[in-house]
């Protein structure tokens, strides 16, 4: 209804909501309607918020390892200046400035490229978009890029600087004869909480709240220590366990991991976070994406056929099957609701529905037990098969087998997961039913994950055959008829012979859903692409650190009568070593992140792809082909002309 413009359609939902309830009506308003689409969007706009931050990270990382790698290179240079008399917070400062200004560079030019890619967009999705979009640069982000690209620079490049400080002036004479000693340096707590500090606050920009980002920041400090604790623990393995049977490349390759001045903890803290945000980023990515998907194969029906009686149904099937269609069902569906829980019966009262025991007080055993109103209330349409469909899961217990000959009360029941946790029931609790008037107890015996997106019957509730055949019910039959004409004749026909049915064309509602579905899967795999890419940076940053110490060491080996196949698959070994370890830990810690997203944030069912161990292959077989790639310089190089260099 369309009330007066000075009247709060949301108080008035509120006053004859209660009232109306007890007539099984239900009120619902445009501002709710509103607000539910709005939750919509903001998961979306929360999973694009994800993107960012990850690939932020995910760039903050790649500057730790490019200043690292930088770092090593100009250990000579450093040792110069030392030697000219400049102090150690001088150096520092130098390429502390050398790393802000790549910063402030490198941002400029990624403002720059965002406000190209802001002006075409709605260019290039003016078919995608349902209003018609202007854009505009916004001072307030330019500038927002700039300080947090500059930021994110600079305080990432802070740690791996710190090493200037420990550099002496000696060491341009005797780094490679008489290293100097690791010692701690009094700036690294005050530089990691910086960091820390850093991460707290870009998260808490994105999210808009401190305590959500407080809680994603410890557990990304959470899963820096469980890789720290791998690779401390690959170290050590390695030392003490030597293969002896193994061939040489193998335990020169493992050997390389526990040598002195090896990168093991650095490659393993790069890649294994690299893989643990990109992993988790694709989980999410996989369970929203999962939510959508509404294929159903080319066959999918797209005509519904509903309140089919029984006698009605052989003469139905008749006429569809005479016009050459394939039929999906009958799918028989039995209304019911339910009467009691655990034998307790379940009153239906206000807003809450309350759970009593058999005496009818809430003093009897367990006491009150308070479940969702809806779950209660509501008449279920059910069903009964002896399968799976293939909108369906099975996540818990067991499914009835064939043979299990006629059923005995309680008779077993498959329950939607969502519908179980809201009615608070598990495996083996009894639900009684109301079947038009007569009380049929059954007992929860399996788990069904289902996807409601799918044009397909599913069904909160499904009975074992053998229990409601007899009950009052009706049919539904699906099928498909490609030709538009062809299908306005069938649904003619149907409704002459029997007046009663509802035939429903389901192609429009498709073809529309299925567009809108595929846009929103583009922008989302659109947005995932960047940090894809920022991934295989850090990637190459991470396997970089070690390439000068390589090609020193890998001349020495052909001094010593290696050949080149032989260094490679040194190589090989070594850093596919170090992708698995990374791979394993990364992908574990974030299949526990994407399960901790989907749960709280997104509110989504959570479930692994089978694709995931792909993902970890991909990182072990980039590890180890970024190795490789690094170490063209190794088989290159005449060993006389790098020992000479040094």
């Amino acid at each position: 209804m369309r009330l007066p413009p000075e009247a709060d359609a949301l108080k008035l939902a509120e006053r004859f909501r209660t009232t109306l309830r007890a007539e099984r009506v239900r009120i619902r308003t445009v501002e709710e309607d509103r607000n539910n689409l709005t939750q919509t969007l903001d998961r979306l706009g929360n999973y694009l918020g994800l993107v960012a931050l990850m690939a932020l990270l995910l760039g903050g990382l790649g500057v730790a390892s490019a200043v690292s790698v930088f770092i090593r290179r100009k250990l000579d240079s450093i040792a110069v200046l030392r030697c000219l008399g400049a102090s150690s917070g001088q150096v520092f400062s130098v390429y502390l400035l050398q790393a802000a200004g790549m910063g402030l560079l490198g941002s400029a030019v990624g403002v720059i490229g965002g406000i190209i890619i802001q002006q075409a967009l709605p260019f290039l999705l003016r078919d995608f978009l349902p209003v018609t979009v202007s854009a505009a640069p916004s001072a307030r982000a330019i500038g927002l890029g700039l300080v947090v690209g500059l930021w994110v620079s600079t305080v990432f490049a802070l740690l791996p600087l710190l090493a200037v400080r420990r550099v002496p002036p000696l060491a341009a004479l005797r780094r490679d004869v008489d290293p100097t000693p690791p010692r701690r340096d009094p700036l690294t707590l005050p530089t990691l909480a910086l960091l820390a500090l850093s991460i707290v606050a870009l998260t808490a920009l994105q999210v808009g709240n401190w305590r959500t980002a407080l809680y994603f920041s410890l557990g990304i400090g959470g899963a820096v220590a469980v890789l720290w604790l791998a690779s401390l623990g690959l170290t050590r393995a390695v030392r003490r366990w030597s293969p002896a049977r193994w061939p040489y490349v193998w335990r020169q390759g493992l050997a390389n991991l526990h040598r002195p001045a090896n990168q093991t903890t650095t490659v393993v803290l790069a890649l294994g976070f690299g893989a643990f945000l990109l992993a988790t980023l694709y989980l999410v990515q996989h369970n929203l994406l999962r939510q959508l998907d509404l294929s159903g194969g080319k066959d999918r029906p797209n005509l519904v056929i509903l309140d089919i009686q029984p006698d009605q149904l052989a003469p139905a099937e008749s006429l569809l099957k005479g016009n050459q269609l394939r039929l999906m069902g009958p799918v028989p569906i039995v209304p019911m609701r339910i009467s009691a829980i655990n034998g307790r019966p379940v009153l239906r009262t206000g807003d809450d529905s309350v759970e009593v025991d058999s005496t009818g007080h809430a003093g009897g055993p367990g006491g009150i037990q308070r479940r969702a109103g809806w779950a209660v209330r509501r008449e279920y349409r059910s069903t009964y098969r002896d399968t799976l469909v293939s909108s369906e899961k099975l996540v818990a217990g067991k499914w009835w087998s064939r043979t299990q000959g006629s059923p005995v009360p309680p008779y077993p029941i498959s329950v939607e997961v969502g519908l179980a946790s809201e009615l608070s029931v598990t495996l083996g609790d009894t639900i009684t039913w109301d079947v038009q008037g007569l009380p049929v107890v059954t007992y929860v015996t399996s788990m069904r994950e289902v996807n409601w997106a799918r044009f397909e019957p599913n069904f909160f509730v499904v009975f074992e055959p053998g229990v409601l055949e007899k009950a009052p019910q009706s049919a539904l039959l699906l099928t498909r008829v490609d030709d538009p004409a062809e299908r306005g004749q069938i649904q003619r026909r149907l409704v002459e012979r029997f007046s009663n049915l509802t035939t429903v064309d389901i192609s429009n509602v498709q073809a529309a859903v299925e567009k809108l579905v595929g846009q929103v899967t583009l922008a989302i795999r659109f947005m995932a692409l960047f940090s894809l890419i920022t991934g295989a940076v850090v990637l190459a940053g991470a396997v970089a650190t070690s390439r000068y110490q390589r090609v020193r060491e890998g001349a020495l080996l052909r001094t010593l009568g290696a050949t080149r196949g032989q260094i490679l698959r040194v190589v090989v070994a070594e850093y596919a070593t170090l992708g698995f370890i990374a791979a394993t830990a990364g992908l574990g810690l974030a299949m526990a992140a994407a399960w901790a997203l989907a749960r709280w944030v997104f509110e989504s069912p959570f479930g692994v792809p089978a694709s995931i161990g792909g993902l970890g292959a991909l990182v072990v077989a980039g590890t180890a082909l970024m190795g490789l790639l690094n170490s063209r310089d190794v088989v290159r190089l005449a060993p006389l002309e790098v020992l000479r260099g040094e």
